[in-house]
């Protein structure tokens, strides 16, 4: 344990999420380490648990999951882990808690919304975990304040692109951290809390540091609101003059099921819930949760899961929302009725082929960019942040390395204050006030899953000569994007 008992303060890491090239495998500790009668007493809690998506790229035969490293937590007793405090229900924030499991570890009590719960019982299901192995679950929502030892924690919502997406403040009396969690300002968001600006504007002389969601943080800009992206996809929709309307939506990305149902109201045509069985998953979740589709459509328009027995129902008239890359002529869709609209940026690269090969005209991101919407804050939306607390040191994180060594100098024209050196997974530093500490530097390790449920120790290396970020973004195009940035800025 490089964390020492004898200096009181608060201790901050990256186990996972601060990446050398890749942006998923989330997880931060904290730890509080105070004083009493010449004793020492500890807290710890950790923000997110979830899996690294590229974890065939780390070499271990027959892998399913890559996680953080978390077993020093779970092990020393000393470091007094109170809890899981999850951010929100995305599998690159949540699904390592199933592969702990799985391993035989015992985890402490998860705190999260009840949409995270529900989507974690799920996981439950599906990985045949018994209620005997389930951690505790403490159903929180946002404003709620508690106690994890002696961490003060207070729930803060945060818009996102699922339900019951929260930030964090933590504090342990001396110095408090706003761990924003995959949060943008959006205040726009549909059935869903937004960020609570009026709370963060009310601990703004409180906040020292602000762990922070950079993402996006390559784009001069906010990010684009829900309210655009509804307004587009109506704009869109009735420009094409189709009767046919084929929208894909990503599977996790709830909001977007929503979005494309509104639009598909206001333009009066029937909708056809369709796609792969994670899709279902979700929609029968969104359902559970209290969206009423057939009751928000109030008869206006007919609603269905699946594809109806008499295509004739839908009167030629209708949007197909789903997770689907398979046409598959199912909709007597024709080049002269059907239009498609692709709202992920490669998931949906079999569905293109499949327009082509039809002639059925459809449009993609590179000619609506605000189709794909936006659950992470852009570089506006986090010098908004600045504006409301000017005092609060960065610690970016949900990002490759490299964009925040390559944003470095943009950073210091824009009055960006950042916590120094760059923290990559498993540099530790200690907090206190204002002030701040690296105290270590040892390299970072993921705990690869096999199909046996096995863990084995990693080190973590560069892995992004295949995979997502490849085909996204680049240290080149990072470097490009920021300079163009800061000649804006300058001028």
């Amino acid at each position: 344990m490089d964390i020492s008992l004898q200096d009181t303060g608060l201790y901050w890491r990256a186990l996972g999420g601060n990446n050398i090239d890749q942006i998923s495998g989330h997880c931060y500790q904290y730890t509080c380490v105070r004083q009493e009668n010449g004793k020492a007493k500890c807290s710890s809690v950790v923000v997110d648990l979830g899996k690294f998506d590229n974890h065939q790229a780390l070499g271990i035969k027959n892998s399913t999951a890559a996680v953080p490293d978390i077993r020093s937590l779970l092990q020393d007793k000393r470091l007094n882990l109170k809890g899981v405090l999850l951010t929100h229900s995305h599998p690159d924030h949540l699904n390592g808690i199933i592969h702990y499991i799985r391993s035989g570890y015992k985890l402490p009590p998860l705190y999260g919304g009840r949409y995270t719960k529900m989507v974690l019982d799920d996981l439950y299901m599906r990985y045949q975990i018994g209620k005997t192995k389930q951690p505790e679950f403490v159903e929180i929502k946002g404003g709620d304040k508690f106690r994890c030892g002696m961490l003060k924690i207070e729930t803060i919502n945060a818009s996102h692109t699922c339900f019951d997406s929260f930030g964090y403040i933590i504090s342990d009396g001396k110095t408090t951290v706003y761990h924003s969690g995959d949060m943008k300002i959006d205040q726009t968001t549909y059935f869903r809390r937004p960020t609570d600006l009026k709370r963060l504007r009310q601990l703004t002389a409180k906040i020292n540091f602000i762990v922070a969601d950079f993402c996006g943080i390559d784009n001069d800009e906010t990010a684009w609101r829900e309210a655009d992206v509804f307004k587009t996809l109506v704009k869109i929709i009735r420009k094409s003059r189709k009767k046919k309307i084929f929208l894909p939506v990503y599977p996790t990305h709830v909001e977007m099921y929503i979005l494309a149902f509104l639009a598909a109201l206001k333009l009066g045509k029937n909708v056809v819930f369709y796609g792969e069985d994670d899709f279902y998953v979700y929609l029968r979740m969104l359902e559970s949760y209290g969206i009423d589709f057939v009751g928000i459509a109030k008869g206006k328009i007919k609603v269905f899961h699946g594809i109806p027995d008499d295509i004739d129902v839908l009167d030629n008239n209708f949007v197909v929302i789903g997770a689907f890359n398979d046409l598959g002529n199912r909709f007597g869709e024709s080049s002269k009725d059907s239009f498609g609209l692709i709202t992920a940026r490669t998931y949906f690269n079999p569905l293109k082929g499949q327009f082509n090969s039809r002639n059925i005209p459809f449009i993609t991101l590179k000619d609506y960019p605000v189709l794909q919407g936006a659950g992470h804050g852009f570089l506006g939306d986090w010098e908004f942040i600045h504006q409301i607390m000017p005092r609060a040191i960065f610690i970016p994180t949900h990002c490759p390395i490299f964009v925040v060594e390559s944003f470095k100098q943009l950073a210091a024209v824009i009055d960006f204050e950042m916590i120094k050196p760059e923290p990559k997974n498993n540099y530790l530093y200690k907090l206190c006030g204002n002030q701040y500490l690296l105290l270590s530097k040892r390299p970072a390790v993921w705990l690869v899953a096999n199909e046996d449920a096995a863990l084995t120790e990693v080190w973590q290396k560069a892995t992004a000569g295949i995979g997502f970020l490849k085909r996204t973004f680049s240290r080149r195009r990072t470097m490009q994007k920021f300079n163009t940035i800061l000649c804006k800025r300058r001028k």
